[in-house]
């Protein structure tokens, strides 16, 4: 019986650790002034950032699956529609400061 509630033990431990586990409400980083593009189902506001599969260019942001994150003070105009892609999805942009 006592080993039951080791091996037990040990089997819920790691489930503890993944339940505590979630994103941040840290700023988000600083990109460099331009527009940028990403896939608009993908679109997340957190807090004080959009969360997004953000590119510099249309092609990228089509072919893009990586979250990243621009501060929402630091956007200038958008998010507005910006096209689709050819594999049916569509985009929006932002302009930063």
């Amino acid at each position: 019986m006592n080993k039951l509630l080791v091996v037990a033990a040990f089997l819920t431990l790691p489930l503890a650790g993944c339940a505590t586990a979630e994103r941040t409400s840290a700023a988000a980083p600083k990109m460099a002034a331009g527009t940028y593009f990403c896939w608009k189902d993908k679109l997340n506001p957190e807090g004080d950032a959009l969360y997004c599969n953000w590119e510099g260019n249309t092609t990228d942001a089509c072919k893009s699956s990586y979250s990243s994150s621009l501060a929402k003070g630091a956007i200038a105009a958008g998010p507005k529609d910006a096209g689709r892609c050819a594999n049916g999805q569509w985009l929006v942009e932002v302009t930063t400061k």
